[in-house]
């Protein structure tokens, strides 16, 4: 965004606050003056050259839900993230500090996943290990209490492209697993891709790198565009052919459709209407009457929560619809706010208080339903919410996606 357009968004700002209203930091953090104040109000100071303190910037979490519930539409998660960036160089050339090697440390999720999944039992234990864990918070800055999530084989779901013949293609897709999925939960990986392969879909998997979420989240933001270039050179034959790109992550899939066609590259100007949620997609075939409902019956009850940068994509929640055709399943769409992870945000020692004091309201929420009976479980598609709900409240929370398997009738013990 260049400087006239950044005006241009900024003027379409009407000062009603409900991006502030809103805010999940600003609800608990009174030294964060919310999206309004740090966002539109302070960009008109920084246009003239008057910069306000990079602090109170790196209390926003890029959950999105001011851009979600602003009325004017201005985009004020990009007017804070571009206003870190540039604090992020300036700091970068006063030297490099303790929290700016613990933000490169969470910022390379992909390499931390490589390392990690070499030997992941021996990495889980001494995660586990509460010695590490405090030398972790004193070097590094990386909360003992936060929920590390534990490793897992890396996922090993890729398929050989020249599987797929041209004449194959209108039947095939790409799929973007995420980092999470790659090194964390390698078997929710190979269930999406055979709930894709059962609905007459082959699944292409090219050797993606990580979407650039985290990079840009921990203030790397030439290497989490220079991510973006990668992917989107592995992924452009396949947005060439109009090949859809699906994605099990929600912040990878809202990385696909708002940041990377902002690229100047091939396939950019392709990927924002050719990405998709996986249960968008599912939903997609279900309206055009492609989706296979050879449901089995589970009787199963479970609490749904959004992950904000799903609510952000402004799709609604296509897996609670998808849900409820499968018989015998009960779903509670819970709407209790932000998990308060936010991806590495809740790990961080300085935050880790902040972001559980913004999820406690879900986490009360899912033990209240837990123990009334009105589910047995929670489901969704976030990783990263999935680590947090399970930390806060102690109830079991996996992707939606395992119920379509069960549904289906498909043996999880390929995995």
């Amino acid at each position: 965004m260049n400087k006239l357009d950044s005006v241009k968004n900024l003027d379409a700002c009407i000062k009603c606050s409900a991006c502030t209203s809103q805010c999940p930091v600003a609800m608990v953090q009174p030294l964060f003056s919310g999206p309004k104040s740090v966002g539109p109000d302070a960009e008109r100071f920084r246009l003239e050259g008057i910069d306000i303190d990079p602090k109170c910037l790196s209390y926003c979490s890029n959950c999105k839900t001011c851009e979600v519930t602003c009325p004017s539409g201005v985009k004020i998660t990009e007017i804070i993230l571009r206003a870190r960036e540039k604090a992020s160089l300036a700091a970068q050339k006063s030297g490099t500090t303790r929290l700016q090697v613990r933000d490169l440390v969470l910022g390379r999720a992909e390499y931390l996943g490589r390392l990690g999944t070499i030997w992941p039992g021996l990495t889980n234990g001494l995660l586990k290990v509460y010695l590490v864990r405090v030398l972790m918070e004193k070097i590094l800055g990386i909360s003992r209490r936060a929920p590390l999530p534990p490793y897992q084989a890396k996922f090993k779901g890729i398929r050989n492209n020249k599987l797929v013949p041209n004449h194959r293609l209108s039947k095939a897709v790409v799929f973007f697993p995420g980092c999470f999925i790659n090194y964390n939960d390698s078997l929710t990986g190979q269930a999406v891709i055979k709930v894709l392969e059962h609905n007459g879909y082959d699944v292409i998997m090219p050797n993606f790198h990580c979407c650039g979420v985290p990079l840009q989240a921990n203030g790397k933001f030439n290497e989490a565009r220079g991510n973006a270039k990668k992917n989107l050179a592995l992924m452009n034959p396949y947005l060439q052919s109009g090949v859809p790109v699906i994605t099990g992550c929600t912040s990878c899939g809202l990385a696909l459709k708002e940041e990377y066609p902002n690229l100047e590259v091939s396939g950019s100007e392709l990927i924002g209407r050719q990405a998709y949620d996986l249960f968008e997609f599912l939903w997609e075939l279900q309206e055009g009457g492609g989706l296979k409902q050879d449901f089995q019956e589970i009787p199963v009850s479970l609490g749904y929560h959004a992950p904000c940068h799903l609510k952000a994509q402004g799709i609604g929640t296509p897996s609670v619809r998808l849900l409820r055709l499968i018989p015998g399943v009960r779903v509670s769409d819970l709407d209790t706010g932000c998990c308060g992870l936010s991806g590495s945000y809740g790990y961080k020692q300085e935050k880790y208080d902040i972001a559980r004091q913004i999820g406690e309201p879900l986490f009360q929420r899912v033990q209240e339903g837990v123990r009334i009976g009105e589910f047995q479980s929670m489901a969704t598609e976030c990783g990263g919410c999935q680590v947090q709900i399970e930390h806060g409240s102690g109830i079991a929370t996996k992707h939606p996606v395992w119920v379509f398997m069960q549904a289906y009738g498909l043996s999880p013990e390929f995995l």
